[in-house]
């Protein structure tokens, strides 16, 4: 399975949206499958249910930033470069998915216990976040690869 897949069946199987996508890229930006879930665990429904930035969008800024930046503190260049790939990233997303909000995406509050439990009855979760992981996935791979 290659990590679009990966990302798809974590998510089908309990993981948030951003979970799946952190720990199904973990090996190409070398941290552990335990990390990466715990870096993903308050992503989900766009930053702790506040349905901002959708999460899997949001690791693959993640993931991106991992794989390109060097790591030194204060390297404008490096801080400079990483920006630009993450931004074209993130415009990708958004021109795919039609926005990068999750509030956008799901059309519901997710802070109403009410619409997030007809949303999870009606199947919302599974069309929407699984379309979301998969185009955030396959477009982080193209980016990964460049």
């Amino acid at each position: 399975m290659n990590e679009i897949e990966t990302s798809l069946q974590l998510f089908k199987n309990g993981s948030s949206c951003a979970q799946a996508i952190l720990e199904a890229y973990a090996k190409r930006v070398n941290i552990n499958s335990e990390l990466a879930v715990k870096i993903g665990s308050g992503l989900g429904g766009g930053v702790g249910r506040k349905q901002h930035i959708c999460g899997a969008v949001n690791a693959g800024a993640i993931i991106l930033g991992l794989k390109n930046s060097n790591g030194i503190s204060g390297d404008i260049e490096s801080k400079e470069r990483t920006s630009q790939i993450v931004s074209n990233y993130i415009s990708e997303c958004e021109k795919t998915l039609g926005s990068i909000q999750c509030k956008d995406l799901l059309k519901i509050d997710l802070s109403n216990p009410a619409e997030r439990i007809a949303a999870k009855e009606a199947g919302i979760f599974e069309i929407v976040c699984n379309n979301a992981v998969k185009q955030a996935a396959i477009i982080l791979d193209k980016h990964l690869t460049q």
